[in-house]
């Protein structure tokens, strides 16, 4: 995601993010904490300068949180506050701020209980992941036994955080914003996030460079499986423009927006699906259960969502659909009467209100000059309206299913809200 003027301030908390262990190194585990963490402070007043990654070893990690203190006034730092001889942060810690290192009642309490309820045994080693440097603030681990810490020093602070991801993203919402809220007035007032899908990334970069955004604002796309996160961000305090700009945008995508609180198209439409109070089924083949596995991703789809057919083979399409062979035989598999009578097939077994099916060339093989590798046809039932689709999508297997998967949840979605 890239910024147009975005500058930075005197009243700013430079702020660095250090991802500890070899494994990230080595690249056997990808980080995804320092996104994570990056993400909720964009558009607050603590700006993050780096993103630096170190080894296990504590001469590593002890030099590096010397160093990035030099420049910054805030450290996060994810990863090392395990039971192993590799998990160093807690020493190397303790060593630069002159602290002992102690036991975390609350922490010990809490592994002790745990170890005796699944009858293991608890060793030396356990116990050093409930230990934390003196005189620091312990934060809870709801998923985990490891307890993270804050040390503040000399109008500097350092917050250590376990580096499993869904034990720091916890840790992080429910103890770190608290404190960063009350420590360094944290706040999300001075942005804007959108989210769009059906659209390019150049599409709306050209969009958005029409619009007079002034010289107060700056704004930046990151897009990830055909749904784009769109952030502005305001260098005036209370961000005075902000339903202005909201309204401009509105017009300007409206027919490409996810509504307000939804995090993908698919989370929106089962919304809608409940709202309306009716059922959705899919017959797929090139996406191979992909559309629905997009359905029950969201909790509570159960509501909405019966079920789904993955007729890969023409027997299945056949025999459990009831598409007819001589369809087949005279469109083919990927055509728009197959996938007609695949929407069919699947609405009546499932006896919903609305059905998809999707039937197309994924690749890399199997194309044609009359049907390249791309080339998707859909089935739409909608409240007895029947209507088929062809589409056609570049790229490799993975993103054709992607975005074909995509585009039938879009379809779908656009057609409730009325777009």
């Amino acid at each position: 995601m890239e910024y147009q003027r975005l500058k930075l301030c005197n009243a700013m908390i430079k702020t660095v993010i250090i991802t500890t262990g070899d494994e990230l190194l080595h690249g056997t585990t990808i980080d995804t904490n320092s996104a994570f963490i990056s993400w909720h402070l964009l558009g607050t007043d603590l700006v993050v300068l780096k993103h630096i990654t170190v080894g296990d070893q504590i001469e590593s990690i002890t030099a590096e949180i010397i160093e990035s203190f030099s420049y910054a006034d805030l450290l996060i730092i994810t990863g090392g506050l395990g039971p192993t001889d590799d998990d160093n942060t807690v020493e190397a810690v303790s060593r630069i701020f002159n602290r002992s290192i102690i036991t975390d009642s609350n922490a010990d309490i809490k592994m002790t209980d745990y170890f005796r309820s699944m009858k293991i045994r608890i060793n030396e080693n356990d116990s050093k992941m409930t230990t934390v440097p003196s005189g620091s603030i312990v934060l809870n681990n709801n998923r985990g036994l490891a307890p993270g810490f804050i040390i503040e020093d000399n109008n500097k602070t350092l917050i250590s955080l376990p580096g499993v991801p869904a034990e720091t993203e916890k840790i992080f919402i429910e103890e770190v914003l608290p404190y960063l809220e009350s420590r360094y007035n944290y706040s999300t007032g001075n942005r804007l996030l959108m989210k769009l899908t059906g659209i390019r990334e150049s599409d709306i970069n050209s969009k958005i460079n029409n619009l007079a955004l002034g010289e107060k604002i700056s704004w930046g796309i990151s897009a990830k499986s055909g749904v784009c996160d769109l952030c502005f961000i305001s260098s005036d305090s209370g961000f005075s423009d902000k339903e202005q700009l909201l309204s401009m945008l509105n017009n300007e995508f409206n027919s490409y927006l996810i509504g307000p609180g939804f995090n993908s198209p698919e989370d929106e439409l089962v919304n809608l699906l409940k709202q309306k109070h009716l059922t959705i089924s899919t017959a797929e083949s090139c996406t191979g259960g992909l559309i629905a596995k997009r359905f029950t991703d969201i909790a509570g789809s159960s509501e909405v969502f019966t079920g789904s057919i993955i007729a890969y083979s023409n027997s299945i399409k056949t025999d459990v659909l009831g598409v007819k062979e001589s369809t087949l035989k005279k469109n083919g598999a990927v055509s728009e009467e197959t996938a007609v009578e695949m929407v069919k097939g699947v609405c009546r077994l499932y006896k919903t209100d609305i059905g998809i099916s999707v039937t197309g060339i994924a690749g890399p093989g199997g194309g044609t000059e009359e049907k390249p590798v791309g080339t998707v046809c859909f089935g739409f039932y909608l409240n007895n309206k029947i209507i088929a689709k062809k589409k056609f999508f570049s790229g490799d297997r993975e993103r054709i299913r992607t975005f074909s998967s995509l585009y039938a949840i879009n379809y779908i979605r656009k057609y409730l809200i009325g777009i």
